[in-house]
C-alpha cells in the first residue's frame, strides 16, 4: 500500500488539486491564496509545487495533497486515496474484507443513482416521452442549457420503467431496495418510487449523484418528493448545487459569499442568471450540519426567502443556526408574492443583483419582523421583542457585535442599555447552569470512560512485551509528559520497577503484582493481550510509534512558535519576528526532507 500511495503522489501535482478549491497566484517559488480553512483578508496559505506540500501561516494547517483533500472534503485517508488514485488512473490493491464490503455497497449505490439519472435525462430529451415535461420546464422559462447543466430528467408514468432498466444493467433486487429508488409492494413486487415527475439529480460535493428529487407534473401530492436517506445520502448534510457553487466561489475575485434558497428551480434560475454561488436546501429547514459545511466554502451567507409569513418565520429560525455556528449571515426577504425564480424572470438579473446588495443585517431584519408582529409601546409587546432579541444575542460569538446590537436595541425600544445587558447576563448564566448539569450528571461515568491516548497505550503495550523499549523512548523524549491518567500511573510504576530489576529479569507477573488498583490492573491486562507475530513486526510498530511522537512534538513546537511570532508582531519587535520565523521555516523544511 505504501508503494501505491507514493505512486499516486508522484503522478499528482498538488497545485492542480488545490487550485480546484482556491484561486492560487504566484509568490516567488510558491503559490499563494487566502486560506480555505479560516477567514482572512491577507493571503497566508502557501503551496510548494517542488515539495508537494501546503502550509497556512495564519491557522497553522499544513501537509501534503492527501491531507488537504481530507480536510477540505472531510474525507478519511482511504477515501482521499481512492479519489486521487482514480484521478491518475491507478488501481488500488484489494482492501480488507469488511471495508471492501462497505465500499462495494457504496459504489453500487453510486452506480445505481448515476444510471437512474442518465435514464431520467434520456426520457426528458426523448422527442415523444419527454414532451410534457419539456413543455412544463419551457413554461417555467428553463431552456436546454439549464436542462443539460443540471442533468434534469423525467420519470415516466409506468410503474416499473426504472426497475426494469436497472435489472438489465445487472443490479440485484436487494441493491435496488437499499437505494430507495425501488420500493416493494405488500405483495412483494418491486416498483419505481418516482412516476410522472420532473427529476432533479442531487450531487454531493464530489459531483457524484447521491439522491433524486422529483416535482410532480399533475395534481398528485406531495408536489416535491426526495429519495430516502441511504449510506450515501443524508438530507441534513447535502445542499443542492453545492458542487457548482463551491467551484464558483473558489475561483471568484469577490468576497467568499454563498446564497441559500429553498427550491431546486430557484437555485437553477439563479445559476442561469449569473449567481453561480447559490445552493438550495432539500425541502428541509437549515441544519447546523448545513452551516458547518457552508463555512468551509464561504465567509458569509445570504439567505433568500419568499416574501410571505412562512418565509419570514423560516428566516428567523435559520438565522439563529448561523449565529450559533459562528458564520456571518444576511437576509434577503423578497417582495410579497415572489420567490427567487419569479423575481428574476419578472424583474431581471440586474434587479436581483441590486436587491442582494440591500440584504439586511441580522439585527435589522429581526427588528423589522418583530416590530411588525408586536407593539413596542405595549408592555407585553416590549417583553416579547426583548426576549426574542436576547435569545439571539446569546448565540452571537462576537462580543463587539453584541455590544453594538445592544446599544441599537436600547435606543429603538427606549429602554436603558444597562437593563438589557443585565437581562442578557442573567440569560447567559441560566444557560450556563443548564449546560453544566449534564456533565455533572455524567461525571462519574465520563471520568472512568475517558479514553487514554492511543500512542501512549501502544507504547506501554510494547514495553510490557519488551521492557527496553521504554528506556529507548526516554532517551529520545526525556521531557515527555504522559497525558493519560492510566498511562501516566503505569509509566511511573514501570520506572520504579525498572530501578529494582534488570530488564532481562522483569516478568509480567512482577509487573501485575505491583498493581493494587483493580481498574488499573484491568487496563494493564488489556495491554498485555496485544501481541505481534514476530520480533520484526514488534520492532516495526515501535519505530513507527517513535515517528508518531516526533510528529506530535514537532506540532507542539510549531504551535509555540506561532504564538511567539504573534506576540512579537504585537510588540513590534521585528528582529524577534524574523528570528522565530526562521526557526519555524527550518522546522518545516527539515520535516519535508525526511
Amino acid at each position: 500500500m505504501a508503494d501505491t500511495v507514493q505512486q499516486v503522489k508522484d503522478r499528482l501535482s498538488i497545485v492542480d488539486v488545490v487550485s480546484q478549491y482556491v484561486k492560487l497566484e504566484r509568490a516567488g517559488g510558491s503559490m499563494r491564496a487566502r486560506c480555505p480553512f479560516h477567514a482572512e483578508k491577507t493571503p497566508s496559505f502557501f503551496v510548494s509545487p517542488d515539495r508537494g506540500t501546503y502550509h497556512c501561516f495564519g491557522c497553522g494547517v499544513g501537509g501534503d495533497v492527501f491531507s488537504f483533500l481530507m480536510k477540505y472534503e472531510q474525507l478519511t485517508f482511504p477515501e482521499a486515496l481512492a479519489r486521487l488514485a482514480e484521478r491518475v488512473h491507478i488501481e488500488l490493491p484489494a482492501s480488507k474484507p469488511s471495508f471492501s464490503k462497505d465500499r462495494s455497497l457504496i459504489e453500487r449505490l453510486h452506480q445505481i443513482y448515476s444510471s437512474a439519472s442518465e435514464l431520467y435525462h434520456a426520457h426528458l430529451k426523448h422527442p415523444e416521452l419527454g414532451k410534457g415535461a419539456r413543455a412544463y420546464l419551457a413554461k417555467r422559462g428553463f431552456n436546454e442549457s439549464e436542462i443539460n447543466q443540471f442533468a434534469l430528467g423525467f420519470a415516466l408514468p409506468a410503474w416499473r420503467t426504472l426497475y426494469e432498466d436497472l435489472v438489465k444493467k445487472g443490479f440485484k433486487d436487494e441493491e435496488l431496495f437499499r437505494s430507495g429508488l425501488i420500493l416493494r409492494s405488500t405483495q412483494g413486487s418491486p416498483y419505481d418510487l418516482f412516476r410522472t415527475r420532473v427529476m432533479f439529480p442531487i450531487l454531493n460535493r464530489q459531483g457524484k449523484v447521491v439522491a433524486m428529487g422529483g416535482r410532480v407534473l399533475g395534481d398528485e401530492m406531495p408536489k416535491y418528493l426526495n429519495s430516502p436517506e441511504t449510506p450515501i445520502f443524508r438530507k441534513r448534510k447535502e445542499l443542492y448545487g453545492l458542487h457548482l457553487a463551491a467551484r464558483a466561489i473558489a475561483t471568484s475575485e469577490e468576497v467568499r459569499r454563498i446564497m441559500v434558497v429553498e427550491g431546486y428551480l430557484d437555485c437553477i434560475r439563479l445559476h442561469a442568471s449569473g449567481f453561480r454561488n447559490t445552493v438550495a436546501t432539500l425541502g428541509t429547514s437549515l441544519t447546523p450540519e448545513h452551516v458547518q459545511i457552508l463555512k468551509r466554502y464561504a465567509d458569509e451567507a445570504i439567505v433568500l426567502f419568499d416574501g410571505d409569513k412562512a418565509g419570514e418565520q423560516a428566516s428567523l429560525r435559520g438565522l439563529d443556526i448561523f449565529l450559533e455556528e459562528g458564520m456571518s449571515v444576511k437576509v434577503l426577504c423578497l417582495p410579497k408574492g415572489y420567490d427567487p425564480d419569479d423575481f428574476v424572470q419578472s424583474k431581471g438579473a440586474e434587479a436581483m443583483k441590486e436587491l442582494i446588495g440591500k440584504s439586511q443585517d441580522v439585527f435589522d431584519f429581526k427588528l423589522q419582523v418583530l416590530l411588525g408582529r408586536y407593539n413596542k409601546s405595549d408592555s407585553l409587546g416590549l417583553l416579547k421583542i426583548t426576549s426574542e432579541f436576547l435569545d439571539t444575542f446569546v448565540k452571537i460569538k462576537n462580543p463587539v457585535l453584541v455590544d453594538r446590537y445592544l446599544k441599537r436595541l436600547a435606543v429603538t425600544l427606549g429602554v436603558e442599555e444597562g437593563s438589557l445587558r443585565s437581562e442578557l447576563n442573567k440569560l447567559k448564566t441560566r444557560q450556563s447552569v443548564l449546560k453544566s448539569v449534564r456533565p455533572t450528571l455524567k461525571s462519574a461515568t465520563s471520568e472512568v470512560k475517558k479514553p487514554e491516548p492511543p500512542a501512549e497505550k501502544l507504547l506501554l503495550a510494547l514495553t510490557f512485551h519488551y521492557p527496553p523499549y521504554l528506556r529507548l523512548f526516554w532517551e529520545e523524549f526525556p521531557d515527555y509528559a504522559f497525558t493519560g491518567e492510566k498511562t501516566k500511573e503505569l509509566t511511573g510504576l514501570l520506572s520504579r520497577v525498572f530501578q529494582e530489576y534488570d530488564e532481562k529479569e522483569l516478568s509480567t507477573s512482577k509487573l501485575l503484582n505491583r498493581i493494587s488498583d483493580g481498574e488499573l490492573k484491568s487496563f494493564a491486562s488489556e495491554l498485555l493481550i496485544m501481541d505481534w507475530n514476530s520480533e520484526g513486526d514488534r520492532d516495526h510498530a515501535f519505530y513507527d510509534l517513535l515517528q508518531t511522537f516526533r510528529t506530535q512534538k514537532r506540532a507542539g513546537q510549531l504551535k509555540t512558535l506561532r504564538h511567539q511570532i504573534s506576540q512579537a508582531e504585537e510588540s513590534g519587535n521585528q528582529d524577534l519576528v524574523l528570528k522565530y520565523m526562521k526557526v519555524y521555516q527550518e522546522l518545516l523544511t527539515n520535516n519535508s526532507t525526511k
